[in-house]
Order: structure tokens, then sequence, then C-alpha cells
């Protein structure tokens, strides 16, 4: 049986295997920019959250940690700004479970706007985002 809920920023470390996996995910899977996911760490790209206002929740089975969903709000704005469910448990519904109930705290923090920033390539996780109500506001490009 899957247990969801919240941990605090202190207790973050606990998800590191599991980031590392979704870096690695978008390293492999990235057609265009591998070497900017290749370098991110996740003491870096957590440090980033230190003094946002944020919710970092998990998704633990029997075997440990299997998902894990963290979104800020900055000035009003709410953003889902990271999510990973272990490739053996996608489809189980985690996923969108871990991202309502991160909605449902961003509407409840009075966000406005709630958003999720997804690469281009990633088609699975695009329309993933789609069937919860995001859809493509603009499309920002970048050299390689």
């Amino acid at each position: 049986m899957n247990e969801i809920f919240d941990i605090s920023y202190d207790e973050v470390e606990v998800i590191k295997n599991l980031w590392e996996k979704n870096r690695q995910y978008h390293e492999n899977t990235s057609e265009y920019f591998k070497e900017s996911y290749r370098f991110i760490s996740f003491e870096e790209r957590i440090k980033d959250f230190e003094s946002q206002a944020i919710k970092i929740t998990v998704a633990k089975s029997d075997d440990g940690y299997i998902g894990y969903c963290i979104s800020t709000i900055i000035d009003g704005k709410g953003e889902i700004d990271s999510l990973h469910v272990d490739a053996h448990n996608r489809g189980s519904g985690i996923g969108k479970k871990l991202v309502i109930k991160h909605m449902e705290w961003l509407k409840e923090n009075n966000c406005k706007v709630i958003g999720v920033t997804v690469s281009q390539e990633n088609e699975t996780t695009i329309g993933f985002y789609k069937k919860l109500g995001f859809y493509p506001n603009t499309l920002y490009m970048q050299q390689r």
C-alpha cells in the first residue's frame, strides 16, 4: 500500500535518489540539452528552494520512496517545480495524486496563476499535464 504525505524542507534528502533518477531521465531523453541536465546537482537545485514558500510531498511504498512533488509560491504565482514517480510505479495514479494535492495547496494559498515548466521534448509529460488542465502558454527557445 502506498502512503502520500508531506515532508519538511529539512527532510528533503530522502528524495535525493528519486531526484537523481529524474535528472538522469531528462539527460537521457533530451535530444538537444543533455549537457544542461548532466551537471545539475541535487544540493544546488534544492538550495534554490530554501527561502521560498514550498510544499514537498512524497509517495512511499513498503519498498521505500517511489515519488515526489515539489511546488513553490513566488509573488502569488504557484509553480510545480519538480515531479517524479519511479518508472516501476508510473501509470498507477501516483503522479496525478501528487499534482492534485499540490494544485489544491496552491489554490488555498490564493495563487491566481499555477504553472509548470516541461521540456518541449517530453511529450509524455506534456500529455500528463494536459489531462490535469495545463496548456502550453509560451514556448521559450534556447540555443544549444
